[in-house]
């Protein structure tokens, strides 16, 4: 734990999973961090998040926690990590993507897989590192009630056990989750996008005997109702076999989701009888698809949830989060560390907004096909006629909702393209597409990804600035020369057969510059005339025209 002090670079009000990301990317940098949390250490909070999907637990990988948040993933073994859909738990299996959330092999495009643990599981991994790191001063019972900001630095008013305090930050990141008032009420910002899209709910309950119930198959991550109800709801797993997280979205009209007697009525219907349930905590919230204007404002930065709401179908709103922190921990460590210019937080919130309306559509398709619009009247009769009508609508599940639970183009597939700190070369990219992933090495891109012959991942080898890999025969002494100059770090990567093969197919140049989030920052065949003007650009001290 570092030492309490009134002076600190980056100050986070938030130390939920992206908070606390953000100060580990920054630890990691060698840049101290305040994380301010209004919670308990104890206190637990009814969260949304179950999946660290693939593109998060590749930054996971990079922070040292991924085979962590597998150790700590509480549920029971006998939880098969797939995707299932059933009439109703002792009725009938409609479909079933098997290890929808999980592989057991690992993915050539990838250097991590996904990793399905609820938020319990999380927030232990982040927690445990973020303690482990002596520049992270994590005050819990601590919330931040006002700042103040000028041209050198945010002055922050906190609430603690002993009264209020101030503090003088650098920086100042807020990650306080959907209903940030700072947001609202210190940065007066307005969230643009759609609004309302639905009424949902979430109960998290205790009910020991519900996995002896699960008839119609076996017990999955996430079990998805589709009856004659068309109700909208799902079962999740939460620990052991006898917590679990119920959900709906959008709600029956007729039905209250603060009133825990008239969810666990729908509870019992979807799975075919009466049970002995605790109710835990729960209850209803709205389901919005918007983003902030803008994620920069001044020395005070949005990240997460408090930057962004996404629809839950597709499990992108901690990740979306996680995402930030990763961007944003390079470019706050670059301006402490003197080599970073004024375009280096525009960028953030140009990035970051471009990936958030990306993934915000897909969710939004997402969240418009549901058992709603899919079951077909008949589909829980027996014999031939009832399987007959669920082999139609397991057929258009697998159409319509793949993109929800098997695809990869919203976690990988997302660019940079409007970045003012991206070099473009002016060549054409196929358009992104939510469903499916195509690497590309097109500067704004996530690197293409490849397994070296050693078995380690190409991330593996990228350092904490930039890396410049070479494939080629490319002079890189003077680019050397001119980081040193600069004080910008740049480390140089180069490979032999079958690695040198493999990853020139991939990369389709002699060099390309990748920086530490895994990102294209540059490429070509030689490095240009005036290596200052490509400093300058991806060190966002000047924008590229």
């Amino acid at each position: 734990m570092a030492s309490r002090s009134n002076e600190v670079p980056v100050a986070i009000s938030g130390a939920g999973p992206v908070g606390m990301a953000l100060a580990i990317d920054l630890a990691l940098r060698g840049i101290p961090s305040v994380l301010f949390e209004k919670r308990s250490e104890e206190e637990r909070i009814v969260a949304r998040a179950n999946m660290t999907n693939v593109r998060s637990m590749e930054h996971f990988r990079r922070w040292g926690i991924a085979d962590a948040l597998r150790d700590n993933d509480p549920v029971s073994p006998m939880v098969y990590r797939d995707v299932a859909f059933v009439t109703r738990l002792t009725g009938h299996e409609v479909l079933r993507f098997p290890r929808a959330y999980e592989w057991s092999e690992r993915l050539p495009i990838a250097s991590e897989v996904a990793e399905w643990a609820p938020n319990e599981a999380i927030e232990k991994t982040l927690r445990d590192r973020v303690k482990s790191l002596p520049l992270i001063d994590l005050r819990f019972e601590n919330e931040v009630k006002r700042f103040e900001q000028n041209d050198h630095g945010v002055t922050v008013t906190v609430t603690t056990p002993d009264g209020e305090q101030t503090l003088l930050a650098q920086y100042m990141v807020v990650s306080e989750g959907s209903r940030s008032r700072l947001r609202r009420d210190g940065l007066n910002v307005r969230m643009e996008g759609h609004p309302n899209l639905a009424r949902s709910f979430l109960w998290h309950i205790k009910a020991p005997a519900l996995a002896e119930l699960w008839k119609a198959t076996p017990m999955a991550s996430m079990l998805l109702f589709y009856n004659e109800d068309r109700a909208g709801d799902s079962l999740v797993p939460q620990s052991g076999t006898d917590h679990w997280a119920y959900f709906c979205s959008p709600v029956p009209e007729d039905v209250d989701g603060d009133d825990w007697e008239a969810c666990r009525s729908m509870l019992f219907r979807a799975i075919g009888e009466e049970f002995e349930v605790e109710p835990l905590a729960g209850g209803t919230f709205i389901t919005h698809s918007i983003q902030a204007p803008r994620f920069d404002f001044g020395r005070v930065l949005l990240a997460g949830d408090s930057a962004h709401m996404v629809s839950p179908m597709g499990g992108f709103g901690m990740n979306i989060g996680i995402g930030d922190a990763a961007d944003l921990g390079w470019k706050l460590a670059a301006l402490l560390d003197g080599w970073g210019g004024p375009l280096m937080l525009p960028s953030y919130s140009i990035e970051r907004g471009e990936a958030a309306r990306f993934i915000l559509a897909g969710c939004e398709s997402n969240q418009a096909v549901g058992s709603r619009e899919l079951v077909r009247d008949g589909i829980e009769d027996d014999g031939p006629v009832g399987e007959a009508i669920r082999a139609q609508v397991a057929e258009d599940i697998a159409i319509q909702k793949a993109r929800q639970f098997k695809r990869m183009g919203g976690q990988l597939g997302y660019r940079y393209s409007s970045s003012p700190i991206i070099y473009r070369d002016g060549t054409d990219q196929p358009a992104t597409s939510f469903e499916d992933y195509v690497p590309s090495s097109y500067p704004g891109n996530r690197a293409p990804h490849h397994w070296l012959a050693d078995g380690s991942s190409l991330y593996d080898h990228l350092g904490n600035g930039f890396t410049l890999l070479v494939l080629g025969d490319v002079d890189h002494d003077a680019l050397t020369d001119a980081a040193a100059e600069r004080n910008v770090p740049l480390q140089i990567l180069t490979v032999e057969d079958p690695d040198l093969t493999d990853l020139g197919e991939l990369y389709s140049a002699n060099a390309t510059l990748i920086r530490s989030d895994h990102h294209v920052a540059w490429r070509g065949d030689a490095l240009p005339d005036d290596l200052d003007h490509l400093l300058d650009v991806v060190t966002g001290s000047v924008s590229f025209a």
